[in-house]
């Protein structure tokens, strides 16, 4: 009863830090990615000539055929699985970036010694703990990304993301638990190598800059833009901005059926390590056309169940079956 009980609240204290302020689906993250579609609206009607009105705006940034559409309502369900009823399950088997700081932290002190920390300006050491923890962040993100997308066994539990026929923003959370148990704990060990670096170099006080509780940059994201990656809104970072930051039109086009499209776009706020390894598709401004989803397959993913389910026998299936360059390529045609 006592653990029920401790349960119900971990679970509880999770879905509220979903939902704060500074969660992924507080206030401010949802009425900043509102504000941005808002202006993406005003700027169309203003370039077609046309006045701006409150159904034109719902028309345009809620359309029935994505809101209404089945591969959405499963999104819907599907986060409310991960987001809501299992997100305590995910808390509890992340290794957490504080643990393998102190793994770093420990283990240079152990081979270099002891020492005090670097007399280095507070701005320059909170600068440079930002800009590390973000491209921490954003390579555990994108090498999670890749493996998902290279590898057959893995690659069948990410189909279920890439299943969605629209994108909105429940998409986000249209994944199966190995997948986001996988990113959390990479992810984990990419910002807690950096936070044991800092930690050993310049002491407790190395952290970043943060807004709302997180690394600044990252915030800014998602205050903005950033839940309109899974949307059918097309705002494109072109030119050097391209190859620095995602733009929702960087992410659906990863989500593109086009092979012109596949494996590109692995990152998440950031175009850097895309840039760096080759995996980068600079959007252009005009929209360009696509369809998103996996083909014949989707019927593995239609429902909650099947969701769930499948990934495991098709991996099985994959690890069980020869190497077979040519068909990995066939398969991953629908990434």
């Amino acid at each position: 009863m006592e653990f029920l009980r401790w349960l119900v609240d971990y679970d509880l204290h999770y879905a509220r830090a979903m939902f704060a302020p500074g969660g992924p689906y507080g206030a401010p993250a949802m009425i900043g990615a509102l504000l941005v579609a808002t202006l993406w609206y005003a700027r169309r009607r203003r370039a077609r000539g046309r006045s701006a009105n409150l159904k034109g705006f719902l028309r345009a940034v809620f359309p029935s055929r994505v809101v209404l559409h089945r591969s959405s309502l499963l999104d819907m369900r599907l986060w409310a699985l991960n987001a809501v009823l299992l997100g305590f399950a995910y808390g509890l088997l992340a290794i957490g970036a504080v643990r393998c700081r102190d793994f770093v932290d420990g283990a240079l002190t152990h081979v270099f010694g002891a020492h005090a920390p670097l007399p280095w300006p507070v701005w320059s050491v909170l600068a440079i703990a930002t800009l590390g923890e973000l491209l921490a962040y954003e390579f555990g993100y994108w090498f999670s990304h890749y493996l998902f997308h290279r590898l057959p066994f893995l690659w069948e539990f990410h189909k279920v993301h890439h299943s969605a026929q629209v994108l909105t923003t429940f998409t986000e959370m249209r994944q199966h638990p190995v997948e986001i148990v996988f990113f959390v704990n990479m992810i984990a060990l990419t910002t807690g190598a950096v936070f044991g670096v800092n930690t050993y170099l310049f002491g407790a006080g190395a952290h970043p800059f943060t807004l709302l509780n997180g690394n600044i940059v990252l915030m800014i994201f998602l205050l903005t833009w950033g839940h309109l990656r899974h949307s059918h809104i097309w705002i494109a970072f072109t030119g050097f901005a391209g190859r620095l930051f995602q733009s929702p039109a960087h992410h659906q086009i990863h989500h593109s059926t086009n092979p012109v499209h596949f494996d590109k776009n692995l990152g998440f706020a950031l175009a850097v390590w895309d840039w760096a390894f080759g995996t980068l598709y600079v959007p252009g401004k005009a929209r360009e056309a696509m369809n998103f989803g996996i083909g014949e397959t989707h019927g593995d993913f239609d429902t909650v169940g099947r969701s769930l389910a499948r990934p495991f026998l098709r991996a099985g299936e994959a690890l069980a079956a020869p190497a077979n360059p040519s068909a990995v390529g066939a398969d991953l045609s629908g990434s």
